[in-house]
């Protein structure tokens, strides 16, 4: 840009014309950095929604089929992610995380009540 505003300056026949010039090429370039920063702006705002509605998602449909599903449980019973495009992001590796502490917590508890069930049925059969 600095070099577009030289040459103008330089080809302008007048010290009025040379301002107006730069001027018109400052608006065009301040015009240029605010778009670019609204399209960031907005960018940034769809990939919180994505986040917020792949986290309603976890909460409401996938730990759901996990724990209807069958043992032992892992991720894979749990589904995918409702966004494809959060797919190698720290968020989605962040929920695979959750849903393997989960599926950890639900294998756990399946197998306690058959260990202590276990020791009463041998001591009934003595």
């Amino acid at each position: 840009m600095i070099e577009l505003t030289s040459i103008v300056l330089a080809l302008s026949p007048t010290l009025g014309t040379a301002c107006l010039a730069g001027a018109v090429l400052e608006r065009v370039r301040r015009k240029a950095a605010t778009q670019a920063r609204n399209e960031a702006d907005a960018e940034a705002a769809q990939r919180l929604d994505a986040r917020d509605e792949e986290v309603l998602h976890t909460a409401r449909v996938r730990l759901i089929a996990m724990a209807a599903g069958p043992r032992p449980a892992d991720e894979s019973s749990a589904g995918t992610l409702l966004h494809p495009q959060l797919v190698g992001t720290a968020f989605a590796e962040a929920q695979l995380v959750v849903l393997r502490q989960v599926a950890a917590l639900l294998n756990t508890a399946e197998q306690q009540p058959h260990a202590a069930s276990a020791p009463a049925a041998k001591g009934a059969t003595l």
